[in-house]
Order: structure tokens, then sequence, then C-alpha cells
């Protein structure tokens, strides 16, 4: 496997030196004229640009390139194993005319019965897991794609998304050709990396992908973005296709989608591109459900759901009145129970302080008031007594 980070090529690469082709990968395309592998560097494919194209200077490509330089481990582990990452701008003549990038690993290549020849090999990328037909993939010899293996594939989509977004990475270019799936473990791999802007970049079509808040020829944003991702999400877990998201999002599993994961999906799709969740926020909640802890909301604006019930703590609250009758309660023990985030209770009788009841300053009236009644007293025994002796 190749990767940024055991690239064997500077930041700035001649087209003279990579311009022995091996195998040719794919023709004409979008922003490509042609791809083909280095002969002189197998497992590195150069992709030469058409006339017009990259649309952004230079400096941008070269800004992406030298970008993983600067990242974290574990986001530096993601790029290499999850993203062709451009290693190299391909120059001839001052001119910027192709780019070098890592060729995808055998992992996410399976073999798929043809109608007119034996098997080929071909790349496992979306078109082959959002389907619902079976007969789909009965004609093809493939096994149809689980639930778990949905999940996966899910959860390292965002996991790359959620990279990209924290280092303001617009990428844009979301499409069923695009993001590649490994069978079983389910890892993905996102082609075409080098279109990617920093902080925005041109508007792309994507048929059927096009967030209908953003008209075209507006650039891109990591806000924007999240339309898209939200979009491969739901149909990587359920298969579902077509112009319009939301049947997708009706067809989700009912544990996902009546949840808080659910809510940031639709969200996604709905609200206003600022206002929607972070593939970084889709990530922890889907995570969250799938290891069944408590979860967050996606956004502050929503009502946090409580982590535990309130019930618990009332009956040590109830115990606290002083009956004589009642056997006192170990208050402080269990009152450590208590979750030190759960909300406050508005205007709740058990949360109310009981000695409040008392009016303040009553204390000192009570010493006089029982010396009086014995006073009361001790003159009516004294009256009886003489009633007596008298005749």
């Amino acid at each position: 496997m190749r990767a940024w980070s055991d690239r064997p090529f500077g930041p700035v690469t001649r087209l003279a030196d990579v311009a022995a082709a091996g195998a040719r990968i794919a023709g004409e395309n979008g922003q490509s004229a042609a791809v083909h592998e280095s002969a002189a560097h197998p497992g590195w494919l150069v992709k030469r640009y058409r006339p017009g194209f990259p649309e952004e200077p230079p400096e941008v490509l070269d800004r992406l390139i030298g970008l993983p330089a600067s990242m974290a481990p574990h986001e530096l582990a993601v790029v290499d194993a999850a993203t062709c990452w451009p290693v190299s701008r391909v120059v001839s003549d001052g001119t910027t005319v192709g780019v070098v990038m890592a060729k995808a690993p055998a992992e996410f290549f399976t073999l798929v019965r043809t109608p007119f020849g034996p098997p080929e090999p071909l790349p496992l990328n979306l078109d082959q897991l959002v389907q619902t037909d079976p007969e789909f993939y009965k004609a093809r010899d493939l096994a149809v794609p689980d639930q778990p293996e949905r999940l996966r594939v899910a959860r390292n989509l965002l996991r790359v998304a959620a990279v990209l977004e924290r280092r303001d990475v617009v990428y844009g270019d979301w499409s069923y050709a695009n993001l590649f799936w490994e069978r079983g473990e389910g890892r993905v791999f996102l082609i075409d990396m080098d279109g990617c802007g920093l902080s925005s970049r041109p508007w792309v079509e994507c048929n059927s992908w096009n967030d209908p808040a953003v008209p075209p020829g507006e650039r891109l944003t990591v806000h924007t973005e999240r339309y898209k991702i939200a979009v491969a999400v739901l149909r990587v877990l359920t298969g579902v296709r077509g112009e319009d998201p939301h049947p997708a999002l009706d067809a989700l599993a009912t544990r996902l989608r009546a949840g808080p994961f659910g809510d940031a999906l639709r969200c996604s799709l709905d609200d206003p591109p600022d206002l929607r969740p972070s593939s970084q926020e889709l990530l922890e909640l889907l995570e969250s459900e799938l290891d069944a802890r408590p979860v967050r909301p996606a956004a502050p604006a929503r009502p946090v759901e409580p982590a535990q019930p309130a019930a618990p703590v009332r009956p040590v609250q109830r115990a606290q009145p002083a009956a004589p009758v009642q056997p006192p309660q170990p208050a402080a023990p269990v009152r450590s129970t208590r979750p030190a985030a759960a909300p406050s209770i508005e205007d709740d009788p058990f949360e109310r302080d009981l000695s409040a009841s008392v009016p303040a300053g009553a204390e000192r009236f009570v010493v006089p008031l029982i010396v009086a009644c014995l006073a009361v007293l001790v003159l009516l025994l004294l009256s009886g007594v003489v009633s007596a002796l008298l005749p």
C-alpha cells in the first residue's frame, strides 16, 4: 500500500520524471485527461489535467499537499489509510499539468461477474453498496451487504469526513464513484482528493448529491459539505437511492431514526448550512448508538435527555421531614448517588427546603410561651384548691 507518509516524491515533480506510463487506470473524466500508473514508481498514479484545470491557483494544491505534515498522528493515520491524498504537483514549463497520488489498495477491489466474459476486478464503490434489490448482487455474484457491514462503512466514512472538516478541507465531489469500501471490515478509501479546497472550493456538479441550499456556481464550504456527507451516510446505511434523500431517512432503522442520530441527520438535510451538525458530532452520535452509551444531541438547542431518571432521588428527600414515628434515614450516603449533571426541577415539592416553612425569628417566642402556659395551669390549680377549702 502506498500512502502520503512514504511518498518518494518532493512537493513538485517534473513531468519528464513521471511521463513513462504503466497501466492505464482511467480516461478523460471531469478535470482529468487521463490517469496512469507510473512505470518508474509502481503503486503511484499520475493524473494528467485537461486544459484549464485545476481551477484554483497552484498554491492551493501545494498547501493541500503539505497539510498532512501538520496533522496529529491519528489524523495522519486516517489520511494514509483512507485517502488518495495528493503528494506532488506535476509541472511542465512552469505550468501545473498533473498530480501524483497513491493507488487504491487491492482490498478495495473485488471480482465481479460480467454478462459477456469472465469475472473482472472492479473497485467496490458506493454504486455496489447503495442498492436494495438482492438481484443486483445475485447477478454479479456478490454477497448482499448486511447491516453490521453498512454500519462499519458509515462509521469509517464519518471518521474521514471529520478529519477533513477539522482541517478545513472541502472535498465537495461526493458521488457514487468516488468512495471505495472494503468487504467485511468496512474500511473506506476516498479518491480524487486533489480537487479539495482549503476553507472553500469551486462548486462542482454532483447529480443527486447537490445541496439545495447552495445555488450552482456558489463556492462550497465545510458547512455546505455537511449535506452531502449526511446523504452519503444515509445511502450507505439503507441502500436507498434517489434525488431526494428523505426516503433514505425514512428507511433508516427505527432505533437510529428515532434517536439523536436520526435528528442530527434530519437537521443536516433540512437546516441552513451554518446550523447543520458537524461530521464529528454525527460520528459521536453514531458511535454512542452502536455502543449503547448515553448520547449527546447534535445541536445544543435541542433538549438534553436525562442520563438517569430523577425518581431514585425523591424517596430520599421524602424521608427528611422529622416525623417521630419514622426511623431516621441515612440521607448523606444516598444523596451522593445523585448524578452531578442532573437538571434541577423548578418548583418541585420534593426539592424545597422544608425548614423554610418556619418563619424566621419565631423561635425566640417559644420559651416565653411555655412559661405563660405553665403559669396559667398553676393559677387554675390554685383556684381549684381554694374553692375546695372554702365552705
